[in-house]
């Protein structure tokens, strides 16, 4: 795969943040087969983030993909931590945002499903650069 020095990924990345900030906006989405115009908001929202995770992907590190192969991380101990934190974060905001009326009821079990999976990332790349999947240097 030929990676050009142009790359698309700011346009992915205003794209992602347009449909995400078009799920604020209500009275425009169709309604769709599931007879429900907040559902299709929200598939319009959940497009947007997968774009602007693709930007982000690409912008970190230059190539077009979606999951992070270990071997490309710079500086696996700290991000392994952060990566971590980061999902205990996702983790709690689900929960709190779970307990707002005004969204969406899906939008905390969406963050869950998030934070869970950054949290079993996480885990794996400890088991790899610090437990006992890594490999033994002598």
């Amino acid at each position: 795969m030929d990676e050009s020095s142009d790359s698309r990924h700011p346009m992915v990345a205003t794209l992602g943040i347009l449909l995400i900030g078009s799920t604020f906006i209500t009275g425009w989405a169709p309604q769709g087969p599931w007879d429900s115009e907040s559902f299709s908001r929200g598939l319009f929202g959940l497009a947007g983030g997968f774009l602007l995770y693709l930007a982000w992907y690409r912008h970190t590190f230059g190539v077009w993909s979606v999951i992070p192969a270990l071997h490309m991380w710079q500086n696996p101990h700290s991000s392994t931590r952060i990566l971590a934190a980061i999902g205990v974060g996702l983790f709690f905001s689900s929960y709190l945002l779970g307990t707002v009326d005004s969204l969406p009821e899906p939008l905390s079990l969406i963050l869950l499903l998030c934070a869970l999976m950054v949290l079993l990332a996480a885990a794996y790349a400890w088991l790899v650069f610090e437990g006992p999947l890594g490999d033994e240097e002598e």
